[in-house]
């Protein structure tokens, strides 16, 4: 195999990183060996900005999409004082299961992939999921990675290649920013990062991965533009792209490293949030825990759904390290059965965790969800 040189060697790593929303991600891979179910016909719009491609009967998406793009990519251009150079397609399915057959993006996307911009043409590809309101979050989002890529990288691997360009943003920056951008400031931000701080497990800005690169990045954002100026976003933009270097960037705007930056942040997130444990009751004096992460060794026990008679609750954990769904009893927290291994059965390709839609039948004796009753 012949070698590769470092330079260019990083720049494959760097497209390989994945930038990824409850919804939103960016891989660098493309390739035809995914399933796939049906053949698309294909059409495509224009609008001043964008190149919208559809499939059959996806004509109103389409016009939504580019409507949506179009005043979105307004508020990005006044926010960053930048205008793109080149056209951004978007390529737009009419749902997540003709979104996860995509020739564009290599990897399986999950039900918690909203959307993907990859960096190799800085194309986005998108699902409708039903929701008109959360498409256009997700648009907006999305346009902001595009935009990113536009303006730091060049709008594509060759020409960061070409201009050797080794800066990789990380995960609180790029998706932070996309989501402030997208949403500004969210009640369900607001509760993640309210947990966060009041029961002490906010890292600090360097350390913000995963779920918190989105919800952590969005509220540094949030910091910097109440604290030092709305101006200031377009300010560090400016300065990452002329210097490459992201400590740079935020020095000379901020006059703050990145690690100053976060004790900033992190006392001012404590003057905000710790007043509440003041405000409120403990929630464990007066509810009763019927799941604990901590003695059964989870990540996540979620979806409850109760049964009529209210002595029994169906929820999924990942305890056993999948996503199954189990049963337990309210009178008695110790009385938990799995119910469907769902993550290691054939009958399954994933539970929806976001989506999920557990029920009961009326007299509480089945429990069943949109893929398997019992």
């Amino acid at each position: 195999m012949k070698a590769v040189r470092p330079q260019l060697w990083f720049l494959l790593l760097l497209a390989l990183n994945a930038f990824t929303f409850d919804a939103a991600a960016q891989y660098f891979a493309f390739g035809r060996n995914k399933v796939q179910y049906r053949n698309f016909e294909w059409y495509y719009i224009q609008s001043e900005h964008f190149d919208v491609y559809f499939t059959e009967g996806g004509e109103y998406l389409a016009k939504f999409t580019a409507d949506a793009a179009e005043a979105a990519y307004a508020t990005i251009r006044k926010d960053f004082r930048y205008d793109i150079n080149n056209r951004i397609a978007f390529i737009v399915y009419k749902s997540h299961n003709d979104f996860q057959q995509n020739n564009v993006i290599n990897e399986y996307l999950e039900e918690g992939v909203g959307g993907v911009t990859e960096l190799y043409k800085n194309r986005i590809v998108i699902p409708y999921d039903g929701d008109y309101r959360r498409f256009r979050h997700v648009i907006h989002h999305e346009l902001i990675h595009a935009v990113v890529n536009d303006m730091i990288y060049g709008g594509s691997v060759q020409s960061a290649i070409t201009n050797n360009i080794r800066l990789q943003l990380p995960l609180w920056f790029n998706e932070g920013i996309a989501e402030y951008q997208a949403l500004e400031w969210d009640t369900n931000s607001d509760m993640f990062i309210s947990d966060a701080i009041i029961n002490n497990y906010l890292a600090p800005i360097p350390q913000l991965y995963g779920y918190f690169a989105y919800r952590g990045g969005q509220s540094v954002w949030k910091f910097i533009s109440e604290k030092y100026g709305r101006e200031k976003i377009s300010e560090i933009m400016a300065r990452l792209r002329a210097t490459r270097n992201l400590d740079a960037a935020f020095r000379g705007s901020l006059g703050l490293s990145i690690d100053e930056l976060s004790e900033k942040w992190l006392r001012e997130q404590k003057v905000t949030y710790w007043p509440e444990i003041a405000r409120r009751e403990d929630i464990n004096t007066i509810m009763k825990k019927l799941t604990d992460h901590r003695k059964d060794g989870s990540n996540y026990n979620t979806s409850p759904a109760i049964s009529p008679q209210g002595d029994k609750f169906a929820f999924i954990s990942d305890r056993s390290g999948y996503f199954d769904i189990y049963v337990g009893s309210t009178l008695n927290p110790k009385e938990q059965r799995r119910l469907v291994a769902g993550q290691t059965s054939p009958d399954f390709e994933e539970l929806k965790i976001l989506t999920p839609r557990i029920t009961w039948s009326p007299d509480g004796k089945k429990n069943c969800s949109r893929y398997q009753s019992r």
